[in-house]
């Protein structure tokens, strides 16, 4: 399955995120965009793992965000988030960036390409979840890195002080595309373009896995960032 990145086609009508399927989270202010001391990356290697973009996906037999942010400095390369990155290369895409695990005979996998960064600083992930059925649910993934303290407790002084800072990689929300869908997917200032579903479920009324399978026309989502 290919996810082609486009340009903006005209004329296209800009709606703002009240698509079906969308869930936010509350966005915070300080924002900020990883220094030297993290140089993974979601589009080059050394890639951030995929393993830790799958904890911030909202289960399908739940609602709402569970996991909003996860300390990447100290994430990517422990146990936790343990093995390589494995990539699938596309020529004229961005990689495909995906881990695999095994259970009862069949093989999960669950992976992200980078679609592109918002003028505001909110990265744009399109994630491929396949449990090892037929099905394959995509999603948006809005993600934003932002700088915090910890707190250590120092026992001879009797003190609970903050020290180094975290960089912590945050969930602001999640827009479901559903099985299998396949369109056009870009970036543009703080505008996301989706492009009509020509996947499984195209065509099928009725049928799919969402809302969104049936998607027949392309929409401009802006997204907006709390004051």
């Amino acid at each position: 399955m290919k996810y082609p990145i486009t340009p903006f086609s005209s004329p296209l009508v800009l709606v703002i995120l009240v698509l079906l399927g969308c869930e936010k989270a509350p966005v915070q202010k300080n924002s900020t965009t990883p220094g030297q001391e993290f140089p993974y990356s979601f589009n080059k290697s050394p890639f951030i793992s995929p393993q830790i973009i799958q904890d911030f996906k909202t289960w399908l037999s739940d609602s709402g965000d569970a996991v909003v942010s996860i300390n990447v400095l100290e994430a990517q390369g422990s146990n936790r988030y343990c093995g390589d990155a494995l990539v699938r290369n596309t020529l004229g895409e961005e990689p495909y960036v995906y881990s695999e695990q095994a259970s009862d005979g069949s093989i999960s996998e669950f992976g992200y390409r980078y679609v592109g960064r918002t003028s505001s600083g909110v990265y744009v992930l399109l994630t491929s979840d396949g449990g090892g059925g037929s099905g394959v649910f995509h999603s948006l993934m809005l993600l934003t890195f932002e700088y915090d303290q910890s707190l250590i407790c120092d026992w001879d002084k009797g003190v609970v002080q903050p020290t180094g800072k975290r960089l912590l990689i945050k969930k602001q929300g999640q827009i479901s595309l559903t099985d299998r869908w396949d369109g056009k997917l870009s970036v543009k200032g703080n505008s996301v373009f989706i492009g009509e579903d020509v996947g499984w479920f195209a065509h099928s009324e009725g049928t799919g896995g969402g809302s969104s399978s049936t998607q027949r026309k392309e929409q401009v989502l802006e997204v907006q960032l709390a004051q």
